[in-house]
């Protein structure tokens, strides 16, 4: 790219960058984010023209046994594969930023102290900006990917503009919690604390749990996805310790010190436990300027029982009207249109009046839908406090939370 020394008034984006450069810069600042937590889990859909999908169902399938016939018998006919429908509206997400009258007076001030031209100074504002935009946007839909993959619903409620709120139709009996809450609530103190709860048998629970989704229901789920937080309070669980300090016959057992790594192999290798895929994801939204943290977007009091044979959810998209606007009258002298990744889109613009300024956002209508809902299962194990005096009794057996 380009940069023209000789331009040094006050003056828009536009001004120094031409549609194309426009286009490539903001392809080369998105590329950081090609390996955006989203894109581990879904891939993009088609972009449509309605901000209504709908997503197809299908039955897991069971290979029914052909029948013996006769040379001249008929072949009996078999059901079809099964298939249900579901719909629902795509969010709009988007955000920017603007350059006001304040910032150009810096930004001039800046390029004379660092020996460049305004436009310089000027683009590299834009960069540095645009990065936290796009980010903002792969954010959003990471958070909204951890928060269906966990709870199989979306609670996406921003500090700006509208509550997005959604909740897949996963059957049923494919979200479980287990019968004993493998931590409880104590008070102590007076106060009320969070302790493993001594009647719970988490490697038990878990050889259930897989039993059930495998046989009972006959899906391919074949690992656990965990949140950080879980996962350490699965490991340290003292039914989890004891079973393998038992498992491995120590003469001292009670002197053992039980590694992290070696309580994982034995789960694996010795008990059969699928794999833990550890998720351990942080962001944050902005509150009167400042950056505030969010609510963890996976949910940490459950499990997500899930297959490695395909990615769980497609990235559902709609086409902007802005697209419209640049196939009308392509791009104009005081605006600037680009798609990133042929989906976002981001427009700069400027105005003389009421205040000189440059702006600059994107919009994208977009959220993730299950590939195939029955094909996910979603186990809660720990609650918040309710006040009560302790958790759930009966035995360490898994429930569905449907009966």
């Amino acid at each position: 790219m380009s940069r023209d020394k000789n331009l040094y008034g006050i003056g828009s984006l536009a001004r120094f960058l031409d549609a194309e450069n426009f286009g490539v810069l903001l392809n080369n600042i998105n590329a950081k984010y090609n390996t955006a937590a989203w894109k581990k889990y879904a891939s993009w859909g088609t972009p449509s023209d309605d901000r209504e999908w709908k997503q197809g169902a299908k039955d897991t399938p069971i290979l029914v046994r052909a029948s013996i016939l006769g040379t001249n018998s008929p072949k009996p006919q078999r059901n079809t594969q099964g298939w249900g429908m579901y719909t629902g509206t795509l969010p709009k997400i988007g955000h920017g930023f603007s350059i006001d009258q304040d910032d150009f007076i810096e930004l001039r001030k800046v390029a004379k102290l660092s020996n460049l031209t305004f436009g310089e100074s000027l683009i590299d504002s834009f960069v540095y900006n645009s990065t936290k935009m796009l980010g903002g946007i792969h954010t959003e839909l990471n958070y909204m990917t951890y928060q269906a993959m966990s709870k199989g619903e979306i609670h996406d409620v921003p500090v700006d503009g509208v509550a997005y709120d959604f909740k897949f139709p996963i059957p049923t009996e494919n979200i479980m919690t287990v019968t004993e809450l493998w931590y409880k609530w104590v008070t102590k103190a007076g106060v009320r604390t969070l302790v493993p709860n001594e009647k719970a048998d988490v490697v038990q629970d878990l050889m259930d749990l897989q039993e059930y989704y495998n046989d009972t229901l006959s899906l391919g789920l074949d690992h656990w996805k965990v949140s950080k937080k879980l996962l350490r309070m699965i490991l340290t669980h003292p039914s989890v310790k004891d079973a393998f300090v038992k498992a491995k016959n120590y003469y001292n057992p009670e002197g053992v010190k039980v590694l992290r790594t070696d309580l994982l192999a034995w789960l694996r290798d010795d008990m059969g436990i699928w794999p833990f895929e550890e998720i351990d994801y942080k962001s944050r939204h902005e509150e009167d300027g400042k950056p505030v943290a969010d609510d963890p977007a996976f949910d940490e009091h459950n499990l997500v029982a899930s297959t490695t044979a395909f990615r769980p959810f497609e990235m559902k998209c709609m086409r902007s009207i802005l697209q419209d606007r640049m196939s009308w009258q392509g791009q104009t002298g005081a605006d600037l249109y680009s798609l990133v990744e042929g989906r976002i889109v981001v427009l700069n613009s400027w105005e003389e009046r009421p205040n000189l300024k440059n702006t600059i956002d994107c919009e994208l209508f977009a959220g993730p839908v299950f590939n195939n809902v029955r094909e996910h299962g979603i186990v809660t194990v720990w609650k918040e406090d309710d006040g009560s005096s302790s958790s759930s009794a009966s035995s360490s057996s898994a429930s569905s939370s449907s009966e």
